[in-house]
């Protein structure tokens, strides 16, 4: 039986929906259906209206979560402004979880107290004023119960305190029935497996996605463009880089010349007794190949069956990785296989902990944690925010509206304000401040922090004219900002003591006013929950990688300006790459990879979560591959032509607009492909063969059906001539219709065509696709195949892709592959059943039949067992060793949507 909706005649959305928000709310009764609705929207979407339109929607009086007080109050203003209809609420929202309404918007912060009983005042977050709650006596699940509470709304959950998760996880136990509206800007794509399934355990799959693209074509965001500035250590920085990698040479060279930790190496029994250390060995390959690598270098003998399990035929040379890795089973994990002088273990250890090379039981050759924070707070990163801002500032001029966010205030900076002397320190806000400041150039600086807030002299009457505007009885206290003698600095410092909501208010509009043209704050205040639509380039000083607040942190740049319609947004991402040494390229895994530096790899992973223009205009989609100048060599002379180019792009606003609406454009319905593909080499042993060997009987075909016509012109009787002409003519068409066929189902490409339909298959006849859709491929030429899901809802374009991908993987753990082969032992070919499938074998072997139209026979191996995990283990191995046979790469895209 429906039950009533208790909003009917009180809530109704006032404005008009958008196509993207139409496109969502038309297929939310059907997403509904489990319980739980879980919608992904890019800042700027208007993810708070959706979520009030769908707990309309659901009827029921509802409790909202969200993470900072301001949300808190966002979601409340936003009822009162676009959906209430009555001029009284007659109680129907509250902010207050001890006297809930029938909408009752709390933080999450405060469900964690609620929890745990606590009276005192909350945890202070920046740039807002802490509550007092006391919640001593409170009885929080009868209170929501008497409430009526049976919608629950989690916004942006992702990114809890690990606490605050842990109470919501406890609470959400014990509400049975209830609708769950999940709604995030930023899902945790880059966690780990076990926190992406708690997130997902707890919102649910993925419903439905806005996109970046969507909102640039319907004027929701602005054209906008990524851009890298790169740098090396300097000064101090080098030198430390330098010792570290002194010292590592050194102990390289030390441990390698250890008798004793030869004789302990060569103790191994797995070393000549392959069988009986079979299992546990390739529980880790990586290790054993390490071992093998130490004992060819230092002549110790081994079973070659060790290199045939590993399917290569020759070992690296020894290495500062290949060390690490053989280090860390010699005395952490494999420690007790080894028999080794007393103590010697200990020894060593504590030599190598000595000299930087030991972090918390992990062995560190190539670089320590130490050394990785250094060059994430890089020296050298201040330099190239200077060049950044004169940059901009020369294209922008008045209208330049910079933000610099970063981690840290660094207090310590103010002893440096007006000492040119004096070093400005490590990237901070006061660092950053201080390094403009000395530049001698017009532009208007300003600082926001949640206790400090700084702003030319020029803008001080305005900001008493806010203040006064802003409430009634507000005296901020204002002094000169001075260098350590006095001398006035041309800058104003306002004391913050209280209603910093208020402040930060009156600096964001002298900032969209222009009294403040670079504006530098830290990315906890900033980062997150705070908008001025002026921002048109924002500068990423911070080392956060994650796609979460990388993405929510590219979110305040790329807001719709209605006093500026043509706005184009430039964002910035800092890197510090290693100093290039001498042959300093190293065989890692058996592959040549320069060594850059975790901060590279930090904005790898930030990319993979930021769909956008490539800089040839040629499409939109997200990872690194779209920032088309960045390429090897990164040795100094062509990393500064990187950046003179990327200084050049990022000059040209109007051309970055005209490629966001021609590519937006160009579909009169678009949609974002989840792609997945593979390397073109990775294809079944054997296809490039036949498909050689296919072209040339082709050609031999060709040959022959050319003889045919010949001898058939020439034949002297006319019966003979009608014959020869009809089996030539038959020969012929056969020839170029079935030769044609086998040539095409011999290539790579046909057999991964095969692959995704019959994946899209098994997935419609099991029931995790409903929609009409189809699988699409192409070949991204001489590299790697791509195949998507066209058409069908969001889900099902992540289920199709996600299972492709499972399939596709390398060998690691899976419960259930497929192999082909007469020797099951070495199988010419395997794929390993998706996860989706995996759960039963019943369902695994309905994959394998539902499957065998498309790809042929394969056997299905359970893991779980000694013949299994056997097989498991020999093909994890062969997969370590030849990894990049089977590299899986996932992109999103802008494509043509299926009609």
């Amino acid at each position: 039986m429906k039950r009533e909706n208790i909003y009917e005649g009180v809530l109704s959305f006032k404005g008009t929906w958008r196509n993207y928000q139409n496109r969502v709310l038309e297929e939310a009764d059907k997403y509904l259906e489990d319980g739980k609705i879980h919608i992904v929207a890019a800042p700027g979407a208007g993810k708070t209206t959706l979520g009030i339109e769908l707990i309309r929607r659901a009827g029921q009086p509802c409790l909202i979560f969200s993470p900072r007080i301001v949300i808190r109050e966002q979601w409340l203003e936003r009822i009162r402004q676009f959906f209430l209809t009555e001029e009284k609420n007659n109680g129907l929202l509250s902010n207050n979880l001890k006297s809930p309404a029938l909408i009752t918007s709390v933080t999450y912060q405060t469900l964690y107290s609620s929890v745990k009983g606590y009276q005192g005042t909350e945890e202070e977050q920046e740039g807002e004023e802490p509550e007092t709650v006391d919640f001593s006596d409170f009885q929080l699940l009868e209170t929501v119960r008497e409430a009526g509470i049976r919608t629950i709304c989690l916004d942006e959950c992702h990114h809890l305190k690990n606490e605050w998760w842990k109470a919501l996880e406890s609470f959400m136990q014990e509400m049975k029935d209830v609708t769950v509206i999940s709604l995030t800007a930023t899902p945790p794509y880059d966690s780990t497996p076990a926190q992406w399934e708690r997130y997902i355990r707890m919102c649910g799959e993925i419903d439905a996605e806005i996109t970046i693209p969507e909102l640039v074509k319907e004027g929701s965001l602005c054209p906008h463009q990524d851009y890298v500035y790169f740098n090396y250590p300097a000064g101090d920085e080098e030198r430390q880089l330098e010792q570290f990698r002194m010292t590592s040479d050194e102990m390289f060279e030390e441990v390698l010349g250890d008798s004793r930790l030869r004789e302990a190496a060569a103790s191994h029994r797995a070393l000549l007794d392959y069988e009986n250390y079979f299992d546990q060995m390739l529980e880790n390959p990586a290790y054993l190949s390490s071992l093998l690598i130490y004992c060819q270098c230092m002549g110790i003998s081994f079973s070659p069956a060790w290199l045939q399990v590993l399917g290569i035929e020759s070992l690296p040379d020894m290495s500062e990785k290949w060390m690490e890795i053989f280090l860390q089973g010699f005395l952490y994990e494999d420690r007790e296989s080894y028999t080794c002088y007393e103590n010697y273990q200990k020894e060593l250890m504590k030599k190598l902990k000595a000299a930087g090379l030991i972090e918390k039981g992990k062995v560190c050759f190539l670089m320590n944690s130490r050394i990785e924070r250094m060059l994430a707070n890089s020296v050298g990163k201040m330099d190239s925010i200077c060049r950044i801002a004169f940059r901009e500032y020369a294209s922008e001029r008045e209208e330049l509206r910079m933000l610099i966010l970063t981690d840290y205030v660094r207090k310590e900076a103010r002893k440096s304000l007006g000492e040119p002397e004096k070093e400005v320190g490590n990237i901070g806000v006061l660092p950053i401040f201080e390094l403009l400041r000395r530049q001698g150039m017009d532009w208007k600086l300003g600082v926001l922090c949640g206790s400090l807030l700084v702003f030319p002299d020029s803008a001080k009457e305005k900001f008493l004219k806010e203040a006064a505007l802003e409430a009634s009885g507000l005296e901020p206290e204002l002094k000169p900002l001075t260098d350590s003698r006095g001398g006035a600095l041309g800058y104003t410092e306002a004391a913050v003591q209280g209603k910093q909501h208020i402040y930060i208010q009156i600096m964001t509009r002298l900032f969209e006013r222009g009294d403040i043209q670079i504006l530098i704050g830290t990315k906890s205040l900033l980062g997150e929950g705070w908008d001025s639509p002026c921002i048109n380039s924002l500068i990423l000083a911070s080392f956060v990688g994650s796609y979460v607040l990388g993405n929510q942190m590219r979110g305040r740049a790329i807001r719709v300006n209605k006093e500026k319609p043509d706005k184009v947004s430039n964002i910035w991402h800092l890197v510090c790459l290693l100093q290039p040494k001498e042959q300093r390229e190293r065989k890692q895994m058996g592959i040549q990879e320069p060594e850059l530096s975790q901060d590279f790899y930090t904005l790898k992973r930030r990319m993979e979560g930021i769909p956008g223009l490539r800089y040839d205009g040629s499409r939109i989609e997200n990872g690194m591959e779209r920032l088309t100048i960045i390429s090897p060599p990164y040795d100094p002379a062509h990393v500064q032509q990187i950046n003179l180019e990327m200084e050049e792009l990022s000059s040209h606003r109007e051309i970055v607009a005209g490629q966001w609406k021609e590519d937006v454009c160009f579909y009169e319905k678009m949609e974002m492909a989840d792609q997945c593909g593979t390397e073109k080499k990775s294809s079944r042993r054997g296809v490039h063969f036949y498909n050689a060997l296919g072209a040339q009987i082709l050609l031999l075909l060709m040959q022959i059906c050319n003889t045919l016509v010949r001898v058939n012109i020439t034949r002297g009787t006319m019966f003979s001539n009608l014959i020869f002409f009809i089996l030539s003519a038959v020969f012929v068409a056969g020839t170029f219709l079935w030769g044609k066929k086998l040539i095409w189902w011999l290539t790579p490409m046909s057999r991964y065509k095969a692959l995704s339909r019959g994946l899209l298959a098994a997935l419609k006849k099991r029931g995790y696709i409903l929609s009409s859709c189809e699988a699409a491929t192409e070949e991204e030429i001489g590299i790697r195949f791509w195949a998507w899901l066209s058409g069908g809802t969001d889900r099902e374009k992540t289920v199709f892709a996600q299972a492709l991908a499972d399939m596709l993987k390398p060998i690691d753990n899976q419960r259930y592959l497929l192999v082909y082969g007469r020797n099951i032992e070495k199988p010419v070919e395997y794929f390993c059943v998706p996860q989706v499938f995996s759960g039963t074998r019943e369902k695994a072997e309905n994959f394998r039949k539902d499957m065998e139209p498309y790809i042929g026979k394969y056997h299905l191996i359970y893991t779980r067992n000694p013949e299994g995990r056997r097989l498991l283990l020999r093909g994890r191995a062969e997969s370590f060793s030849n990894r990049n046979q089977r590299k899986i790469y996932r992109k999103k895209t802008v494509k043509g949507a299926l009609e």
